[in-house]
């Protein structure tokens, strides 16, 4: 019998161990340590040593070690379990409860698992049966399913209808469509549904045209009344008071709408193109709760494109867009004059009518509805063009949702409708129709500074009409476009006969044709149709052309079709008719018989600031110069063309004013003379008159506008004009003046008064408008607009040298006058004492004749140019005539022959008719005529008494006069002789020389 081994300690011990652990459940403590005993070896290693062992000694201190080991684990165990006693006990028992459910699972999976073979037996058994019933169960299904779609396609029709009423589209739609493919395809073979058919696909195509009318609504026609009656509230009127008196659902705006409204515009300019769902890749959602689904417009038009993409009618839809267009933006602007036409009424037909550019300027109702109406149609286009960006973008989102191929169109398209409907509008405002028959022939170039205006103020004969037109636009844009919109709009009438596509340039076109012209022509505007709109709206049209630029993308230098339009209009019609219109003007106001015409009227010359009379050209050369004035604002980028219009004005009134200047100072004849005229035109004279100081005081009292009654010095202004009165008495003293060489005639004095108070007036008026012109060396570069631009200095230059040339001849005219005044006087007071007479035993009580005629001509021109001329001209041409008459009276002692009591007595009654004239003349006395009349009364006395008065009383007059008078009383004297004149003389000379008076 095989005696067996003993198992060492160690396994013993292990063997209990584990078993106690098993029992408590705590083997998840054991295994960890058990791991690492097999992991590490150390069992192992044991077996190996214990197997290889060759003694007995050897295994025993092994197994010494290994029971010193599993001792200490022994008592780790124990500490172990009794620090964890109570969570053990919690253990087991968790342990005992989840191993009996456990049990249960396990015997209820058994009874299934029985269960299931039994009925597997059972069903192999009735499988034919059951497949049967199955196949019948789904056929009816299938039949209470299509009983189902029968019953909602039936009131398909109703239902879309309700949604069509209330404009939830997408619903609408998308319920058509889905009835519509169940028809094609589950419900195709059921006759009864025929009917239904039908009407759904009428209802489709209804639907179709109802969003493509409720597309263009939103496009077009929705923002037309609130872009006019939130304009009207921006400017302060009466929201109530707006210009929709029919048709529309939109027109009366509450405070709510109106404000809803302000906010859909602002949506619809500055939103990003951007459409929640479509954009994002999701489905277009649509509230049917809403009471006003058209609320937020852009999403409304992303729903209409979306019906329009499920219908598949999305590529009609795009080229029904295209072919529409044009129209519906004429559409637009005939609908926004009708409503302002209506807002604003017609002006009473009471008011005379103005035309040219004045009625622009006179009335600014025109110029402000046409501006009115101008701003409305670019606030609508603007949105429209947004409101196209925005159905782009849904057209572009659609078409890639549905995979639908389409040819779209761009914003450049869009942008060019634009254009072309403004052109169409323009051409009515313009008057483009008129042009070639209300012109004649325009001159080759405009922009020369040499054109020569004067062929305009000559006498020519009335050319007869001719048949041609000055120009056409037959290769134009605008004959392009405005031929394309006559078509469409014989389409949209029903009109396909062959008249509807006749070109409107053609010049034999068919009678149709004409009456479609003249309707258009008839249409109502709410301004009169004239080319000089152009200068109320170029400011607006050059605003808006930029934004169009800027969208296009336009590189500089090039521009895009309304500008080419609006710049060769100006160039090739307005110009030219303003060139012409104005030399016509100029023309009428120069001709030979109306140049002196005068101009009376008081609100004019209250309104010139002026007081005095001018003429009638200079006010209308200035109010052609003011109208080009006006122009350089209105149209800024022809600020030179203007000034240089202005400059060969002037230039030509310059040679009209010239050459009648010269008709009256300047006889036919060659041999005659006017000397006042010569003198005057002499640069030497004319430097000299105008150092003296009467001509410094004149102009020291323009510049400061000092007045006439002032208080001044007699003796001031005696002194002052002494000087002059000496030259002129010893230029003209000594030789009598031919009547031919003086202006006798009142009346052509009267005439160089008018020219020259015109002159200066309009002189002052150029150089105060060159003063205030921008020049472009000193411009910062920024234009504003409505303002005058910047011009070049040369041009500023050209005025002010022209407007100095107007004062010039207008200052020559004053000299003219004044000289002429002064001449007068020698020409009446020199044959005075030649004539004799003052020896006579009769004493008259009478003034010398010549003298009566000089104080009736005095009070002549007194009388032409008091009315005439500014009270400080009158004062300059008359103040000095006091010491200029003593002085050609005084010298004119030598002509005498003889003098008595008698001629004394004469020539100081002379003296004082002549004084009491001047005084009435200038309202000051005359004290140098008094000193005349006394040296007169110095020839009462003898020589004897003359030289003691001289002793006695001081000298009076100079030693000239003094010997003159001697002479004069030695003459008059026989009985005395020459050696007791020498005498006379020689004492006079001592007794001048004792009191230091020089001669």
């Amino acid at each position: 019998m095989t005696s067996t081994r003993p198992r060492p300690y160690w396994e013993v011990r292990l063997d209990r161990h584990r078993q106690t652990w098993a029992l408590r459940g705590v083997l998840s403590w054991v295994k960890p340590l058990d791991q690492s005993v097999y992991q590490s070896g150390l069992l192992m290693s044991v077996i190996r040593t214990l197997s290889a062992s060759e003694s007995n000694e050897q295994r025993d201190r092994e197994k010494a070690r290994l029971e010193r080991e599993y001792r200490k684990s022994d008592q780790r165990l124990d500490q172990f379990i009794t620090s964890h006693d109570q969570s053990l006990k919690d253990v087991m028992q968790i342990f005992g409860e989840v191993s009996g459910r456990l049990a249960e699972a396990r015997k209820r999976i058994r009874t299934i698992k029985d269960n299931l073979a039994a009925c597997k037996r059972l069903l192999h058994c009735k499988r034919d049966e059951l497949k049967e019933r199955w196949l019948e169960g789904v056929e009816h299904k299938h039949v209470m399913l299509l009983l189902e779609q029968i019953d909602e396609v039936r009131d398909v029709g109703e239902r879309v209808g309700s949604y069509v009423n209330k404009k939830h589209y997408l619903h609408a739609t998308q319920l058509l469509v889905t009835s519509l493919n169940r028809l094609g395809t589950d419900l195709k073979m059921v006759e009864a549904l025929k009917d239904v058919n039908t009407d759904l696909h009428a209802r489709k195509e209804k639907l179709h045209e109802a969003l493509i009318e409720e597309l263009h609504k939103h496009l077009y026609q929705r923002w037309t009344k609130e872009v006019l009656a939130l304009r009207r509230q921006g400017s302060g009127r009466d929201s109530t008071n707006t210009l929709t008196r029919a048709g529309s659902d939109r027109a009366s705006l509450g405070t709510g709408k109106s404000d809803k409204a302000r906010r859909n515009l602002l949506e619809m300019m500055t939103t990003p193109n951007k459409i929640k769902g479509l954009a994002d890749g999701e489905s277009l959602q649509e509230d049917v709760s809403s009471s006003d689904p058209e609320a937020n417009s852009r999403h409304f038009m992303a729903i209409l494109v979306e019906c329009l993409a499920l219908l598949g009618k999305l590529p009609d839809a795009v080229e029904t867009i295209k072919r529409r267009m044009q129209k519906e933006l004429g559409i637009i602007i005939q609908r926004t004059t009708q409503q302002i036409v209506e807002y604003h009424p017609p002006a009473p037909p009471d008011d005379p009518p103005v035309t040219g550019l004045a009625y622009l300027k006179a009335d600014s109702r025109e110029a402000k509805l046409l501006q009115e109406l101008l701003q409305v149609v670019f606030e609508q286009f603007r949105l429209v063009v947004a409101a196209h960006q925005s159905v782009l973008v849904s057209m572009r989102a659609s078409s890639d949702k549905h995979g639908i191929e389409l040819h779209l169109y761009t914003m450049p398209d869009v942008w060019s409708k634009v254009q072309a409907a403004l052109q169409v509008m323009l051409s009515e405002y313009l008057d483009l129709s008129q042009l070639g028959t209300s012109q004649q022939q325009a001159p080759a170039a405009f922009t020369e500074t040499a054109t020569d205006l004067s062929s305009f103020f000559t006498k020519k004969r009335t050319p007869r009409a001719k048949a041609y037109s000055l120009f056409k636009f037959e290769a134009s844009y605008h004959a392009m476009t405005m031929n394309s919109y006559l078509m469409e709009q014989a389409a949209g009438q029903g009109g396909d006969g062959p008249d509807a596509g006749l070109s409107v340039t053609d010049g034999n076109t068919s009678s149709s044709t004409c009456d479609k012209n003249k309707t258009m022509s008839e249409k109502s505007l709410v301004c009169p149709a004239s080319p000089h709109n152009i200068t109320a709206i170029f400011n607006p049209l050059q605003s808006f052309i930029r934004e169009i630029e800027d969208a296009l993308g336009c590189s500089p230098g090039t521009h895009c079709t309304l500008y080419v339009f609006i710049t060769d209009y100006i160039k090739d019609a307005f110009l030219a008719q303003l060139h012409v219109e104005t030399a016509a003007r100029l023309e009428q106001a120069t001709k030979a018989l109306d140049q002196w015409r005068t101009c009376k009227e008081p609100n004019l010359l209250k309104s010139l600031k002026v007081s005095r009379p001018l003429l009638q050209s200079s006010i209308t050369v200035w109010q052609s110069i003011e109208e080009l004035r006006w122009l350089l604002g209105a149209l800024p980028f022809y600020a030179d063309h203007f000034v240089s219009m202005m400059c060969n004005t002037l230039m030509n009134y310059r040679e009209t004013c010239q050459a009648a200047y010269r008709g009256i100072t300047q006889p036919d004849s060659e041999d005659k003379r006017i000397i006042s005229a010569t003198w005057a035109k002499d640069e030497d004279i004319s430097r000299f008159l105008r150092d003296l100081p009467n001509w410094r005081a004149l102009q020291a009292g323009v510049s400061s506008e000092c007045s006439i009654e002032g208080d001044e010095n007699p003796e001031e202004v005696g002194e002052r004009n002494r000087k002059e009165a000496e030259i002129l008495t010893g230029n003209l003293g000594d030789q009598l003046i031919p009547q031919h060489e003086i202006l006798a005639d009142p009346s052509q004095l009267r005439t160089l008064a008018h020219l020259q108070e015109s002159l200066e007036w309009f002189g002052s008026c150029i150089i105060k408008f060159a003063t205030s012109l921008p020049v472009k060396s000193t411009s910062s570069g920024i234009m504003v607009s409505g303002e005058v631009p910047p011009v070049s200095d040369a041009s500023v230059q050209t005025l002010t040298s022209l407007a100095k040339d107007f004062e010039e001849l207008a200052y020559t005219c004053l000299l003219v006058l004044h000289l002429e005044v002064r001449l007068h006087c020698f020409f009446y007071l020199l044959p005075v004492a030649r004539g004799g007479g003052f020896a006579s035993g009769l004493d008259s009580q009478e003034p010398d004749s010549d003298v009566l005629k000089l104080i009736k001509d005095l009070a002549t021109i007194d009388e032409a140019l008091n009315n005439t001329l500014h009270p400080r001209k009158c004062r300059y041409i008359f103040e000095g005539l006091g010491p200029l008459i003593a002085n050609i009276l005084t010298t004119s002692v030598v002509h005498i022959r003889r003098i008595n009591e008698n001629g004394i007595k004469k020539m100081c009654r002379n003296i004082f008719s002549i004084q009491q004239q001047l005084t009435n003349i200038t309202m000051t006395r005359e004290l140098a005529l008094d000193q005349a009349r006394q040296y007169y009364e110095l020839l009462y006395h003898n020589p004897d008494e003359i030289l003691n008065g001289i002793l006695n009383r001081g000298k009076q007059f100079s030693e000239l006069e003094y010997i003159n008078a001697l002479q004069l009383l030695y003459r008059s004297s026989p009985g005395l002789s020459q050696e007791s004149l020498q005498t006379s003389l020689q004492r006079l000379s001592e007794i001048l020389g004792d009191i230091g008076v020089t001669v």
